[in-house]
């Protein structure tokens, strides 16, 4: 029983100009979503129900539970009344890491490091960037006009964060949405770890803020500009530096803010 990502739903509309009228809505689905690595859970997590295998994929690599995808043996879903079920083969050392992790704790949407029990298990999770790729002022302005055209989902719904993986000149090659602003990234890298995209030069816009966790995913994917159409917090910034990333924010409207190693960004 696969699960929709969009549905419809009655409300009641009220305007100054025309009072209450009774309407049908589209709206996002939100759906628990439990990981369960070689029979063991390890996290639920709130999703919307599109792109999974990319979600799932992109999930395991960011929160360094494997490697590269080919630790990932296998998925199969389980679709019920109570929300949908992820069994991922993996190998046995893998999953008795996880073990000594005990991350068993629901993960909500608005949540990218939950569960960690310690603040160096936190803290440590980025690693060092070694892509060097630049890219002009122009051609981050082109990626972020064409965003919201290419966010198919969230048209008519409004309610889907998107996070996109644009070329050289600007054009955006794939994008994946989700109600979950760090769920829609770990999409999109479970998508690129599957294809050559990252073969060629080019950033990854998003529709959110850039907070911590936003920067430390796009880190263990080896991202080296991450725009955000919103401000980052302090604790992005610092972790973009650290791990040498460039971080910009308030990319909107002909304008954008370069926060970190702006020798990326072409002026």
């Amino acid at each position: 029983m696969a699960v929709s990502a969009i549905t419809e739903r009655e409300a009641h509309k009220w305007t100054a100009e025309g009072g209450l009228e009774r309407e049908r809505n589209f709206v996002a689905e939100e759906v628990p979503l439990a990981l369960i690595y070689n029979g063991e859970p390890f996290s639920v997590m709130m999703v919307t129900p599109a792109d999974l295998d990319d979600f799932v994929l992109g999930f395991s690599l960011t929160e360094n539970i494997i490697k590269v995808r080919q630790d990932i043996d296998a998925v199969e879903f389980d679709f019920s009344d109570k929300g949908i079920s992820a069994y991922i083969s993996v190998d046995k050392s893998i999953s008795d890491a996880l073990t000594k992790r005990k991350k068993n704790l629901v993960g909500r949407t608005g949540c990218g490091i939950c569960g960690e029990e310690t603040l160096e298990a936190t803290l440590n999770k980025y690693r060092k960037v070694s892509d060097t790729s630049e890219f002009d002022n122009n051609v981050i302005q082109r990626g972020i006009t064409l965003l919201s055209s290419v966010q198919e989902m969230n048209q008519g719904v409004g309610t889907f964060h998107g996070a996109a993986w644009a070329n050289e000149v600007g054009d955006i090659i794939a994008v994946r949405e989700d109600v979950g602003r760090h769920n829609a990234l770990d999409k999109l890298i479970g998508s690129l770890s599957t294809c050559d995209y990252q073969e060629n030069p080019g950033f990854v816009l998003i529709t959110s803020r850039a907070s911590f966790e936003m920067v430390s995913k796009a880190a263990t994917a080896n991202i080296g500009l991450l725009v955000a159409v919103s401000g980052p917090t302090s604790l992005a910034i610092n972790t973009a530096l650290e791990c040498g990333i460039t971080l910009v924010g308030f990319a909107r409207d002909g304008r954008q803010t370069i926060y970190t190693h702006e020798r990326r960004v072409i002026i």
